[in-house]
């Protein structure tokens, strides 16, 4: 539902991408998300997408953050190997999944709340309306893939820093 099967094997640009980015699940879902928005999805995000489009076209899209229940481990890997921020929070999906039930029950795929969401990401809380979720923090291997952009940037930065540091010996 991420990024259709159409698409994979084909040399998109960014913006391409971001124009089909999650149109088996909500055709509408282009034209709903903005930039800067957080994805929240349900439990075992990204199953069956183990392509690293998956991740990349939300990315295209301008989605900083997905929050779920859970994730596929697949899914995950890429996502942190390109850059992107993911954080389980099952509470969180909970919550969502009972305030807008009824939506959910007429099948609307794509939901915006009124309220955003305020992640900190220190104390491993989220903030929504006047509720507090907590998650579990990040560990050192996802949080240096995020700051770099993903694991070819960190790798590029750190053979940058090999080659400073030997010609200097």
């Amino acid at each position: 539902g991420i990024y259709g099967k159409d698409y994979t094997y084909r040399e998109l640009s960014p913006e391409e991408m971001a124009k089909v980015v999650m149109g088996n699940h909500d055709p509408e879902f282009v034209a709903t998300a903005r930039s800067g928005d957080v994805l929240v999805g349900g439990w075992n995000f990204g199953t069956g997408s183990s392509r690293e489009q998956a991740a990349t076209a939300l990315q295209a899209k301008g989605i900083r953050l997905v929050i779920a229940g859970s994730f596929s481990q697949t899914y995950l890997r890429n996502a942190y190997n390109n850059g992107l921020m993911c954080i389980a929070c099952p509470s969180f999906v909970s919550h969502l999944r009972q305030k807008y039930q009824e939506r959910i029950d007429e099948g609307v795929p794509t939901i915006v709340p009124e309220s955003g969401v305020l992640v900190d990401f220190r104390a491993g809380q989220l903030s929504f309306e006047d509720l507090s979720f907590s998650f579990p923090a990040l560990g050192q291997v996802p949080q240096e893939l995020v700051v770099n952009g993903g694991i070819e940037p960190l790798i590029r930065r750190r053979l940058r820093l090999n080659g400073a540091d030997a010609a200097t010996s």
